[in-house]
């Protein structure tokens, strides 16, 4: 498989800007409208922008896409270069977005205020593992510390890849042993700290690894097919994905999934995304790859980190509103100014300062880091 060009990454930060997009529409929402004396509505704008949450699969999907590449490709890269650029970005803003909620909410007696003692655990990316700070502070980091998890197994994974004659099996393996876990924390009631860890999401992850395993096929020499068959089959996948989205939202906005719908959660939306994602890869548009879409991609984990910090801070100042549309024109461009700062200040200079350090390391291998990054 040939290396994705450039504009095929754009167009995948465009996708993940909007998902960062989605997750601030859902917590303002429920914030405002969602709380709302609505006379004479219906609750389906509720249930709609109630499965914007599963933008966060997007995320996991397109972190186990993106970052499998160099293995599916047959390649095993460094893992102290990999270490470091992982640990470059996204660290040092992620601790930025912890110490400024912490002192933001500290004293105030906000309900997602923390004790000092309990630092270390959001520092480690452990919060989601004890009852005392799961959820709290700047509760989007949950996803965080499961991104993490993954990026410490992932060379392990890898490796399977890399040994793997029929290397698609990997992640149906890894898929169906995150519905095994799910399905038996459901079965057992585990407790939330049991259930709020990787084990849980590795479905979403492998289904962004199938994508990059499936894309690789894809792109073989295939004589017999026109630029139009192959428009027509990469539509199709597109659209596939889009209904297996759809329908996961559909039915667990219903209510009362049960058993199945705890053990089985958004597996479905995250098999979708994978194939979203995967055609994307294999032809992407010109939105998506639009300055403007490349823009909010590159301000997306700023923006993902700041939005809640924003909320409450308005909140605590007696200036946020009770209807979804002021909240929005306030959120929004405060949001956006703290994202720009977080990529300017600490995200974009995170990552040529490891972009250095790698190279100084390892002089000949710099073009490598570039396409690493």
């Amino acid at each position: 498989m040939a290396r994705i060009s450039r504009p095929r990454l754009h167009a995948l930060d465009g996708l993940r800007g909007l998902a960062a997009l989605a997750v601030v529409v859902l917590h303002v929402w429920m914030y405002t409208d969602a709380f709302y004396p609505k006379p004479g509505r219906t609750d389906v704008l509720d249930r709609v922008i109630g499965e914007f949450r599963i933008a966060v699969v997007l995320f996991f999907v397109l972190s186990g896409f993106l970052l499998a590449q160099p293995w599916v490709n047959g390649r095993s890269p460094s893992l102290g270069r990999y270490a470091v650029r992982r640990f470059a970005r996204i660290a040092p803003a992620y601790w930025a977005a912890v110490l400024g909620t912490f002192a933001l909410l500290h004293g105030t007696g906000h309900g997602r205020e923390v004790a000092a003692s309990e630092l270390p655990k959001f520092m480690v990316f452990l919060a989601n593992v004890f009852p005392q700070t799961r959820n709290q502070l700047d509760p989007p980091l949950w996803s965080l510390h499961i991104e993490v998890s993954f990026y410490v197994v992932l060379p392990l994974i890898g490796l399977a890849l890399l040994r793997a004659k029929r290397p698609l099996l990997v992640p149906v393996t890894l898929l169906l042993a995150g519905l095994a876990w799910t399905t038996a924390g459901t079965i057992h009631a585990w407790p939330p700290e049991t259930l709020w860890t990787l084990p849980s999401y590795l479905g979403a992850f492998a289904a962004g690894i199938a994508a990059a395993v499936a894309s690789k096929s894809y792109t073989g020499v295939r004589p017999r097919y026109t630029r139009r068959m192959q428009h027509v089959h990469i539509t199709g996948i597109a659209v596939l994905g889009t209904v297996l989205v759809v329908a996961n939202g559909w039915w667990h906005s219903r209510g009362g999934t049960g058993t199945p719908g705890h053990a089985i959660g958004d597996l479905p939306a995250a098999i979708g995304f994978g194939a979203v994602v995967a055609a994307i890869a294999a032809r992407p548009g010109r939105l998506l790859a639009s300055p403007p879409m490349r823009a909010l991609g590159t301000l997306s984990f700023g923006v993902y980190l700041w939005h809640m910090p924003v909320l409450y801070g308005l909140e605590l100042h007696d200036r946020f509103p009770e209807r979804f549309v002021p909240a929005m024109e306030l959120v929004l461009p405060l949001t956006f100014a703290l994202a720009t700062a977080s990529w300017f200040l600490i995200e974009k200079p995170a990552i040529a300062l490891s972009g250095r350090a790698l190279a100084k390391r390892s002089p000949a291998r710099e073009p490598l880091a570039a396409a690493e990054a």
